[in-house]
């Protein structure tokens, strides 16, 4: 099974490409770092697996249709597209700026809505498909200082739900995976505290593997 992964270079989306391809699927990963990018398809390709990377900025339509494509074309076609590529900021609405609140929205929310339109004709195309939507526990139970955060998973569900109404009948199956805390460096507020408790980006990975077999 071929599949792309958004944000793969670091965090949650690595941990998910890795987990993938170790588990026999083919990964495409996209992300904006291609030195990072890089380092991932090495790991996976010196452990055995399939990966072929592209570096693009989600929150451009044209360059994230462009990228999809070629990834799709390296791996000899697409069956699924797991959009993990995210912003996580905590910071009251009291807080936040402006500015912040654009990148989160046009990452998490905008950034999302440009994949998976890029992929969605394949799958209408062959008839199959799967989209697997990365929210977050802040996409059904916000915590304070996560209005922004919450905001965008609260998003991500929504889309993830009405998506499935209008692409159902083309054999295209979407999913909603809701992950609690994760032990990254950017879900971190305290360097220093015990995150031995918390989800593993690699379990996150697990997950979606069950979920597309």
């Amino acid at each position: 099974m071929k599949v792309i992964v958004t944000g793969a270079s670091k965090g949650i989306g690595k941990g998910i490409a890795s987990y993938l391809a170790m588990d026999g699927f083919t990964v495409g990963g996209l992300a904006r770092s291609a030195d990072l990018l890089a380092d991932l398809r090495a790991s996976i390709t010196e452990g055995g697996g399939r990966c072929h990377v592209a570096a693009c900025d989600i929150r451009d339509p044209d360059d994230t249709e462009r990228s999809i494509h070629a990834l799709a074309d390296a791996m000899a076609g697409v069956d699924a597209l797991v959009n993990n590529a995210g912003i996580v900021l905590r910071r009251s609405v009291w807080d936040i700026r402006p500015e912040e609140w654009r990148a989160l929205i046009e990452t998490n929310v905008t950034g999302l809505f440009h994949a998976t339109r890029a992929v969605l004709p394949r799958f209408r195309d062959q008839q199959s498909g799967h989209v697997i939507n990365i929210s977050s526990i802040s996409g059904k139970v916000p915590l304070p200082g996560g209005s922004a955060y919450a905001a965008s998973k609260f998003a991500v569900t929504g889309f993830s739900h009405s998506l499935l109404q209008e692409v159902r009948e083309y054999g295209i199956k979407v999913t909603t995976i809701f992950p609690g805390s994760v032990d990254t460096a950017s879900h971190r507020h305290d360097p220093t505290a015990d995150a031995s408790w918390k989800v593993t980006p690699e379990e996150i990975g697990r997950a979606c593997a069950f979920v597309l077999r």
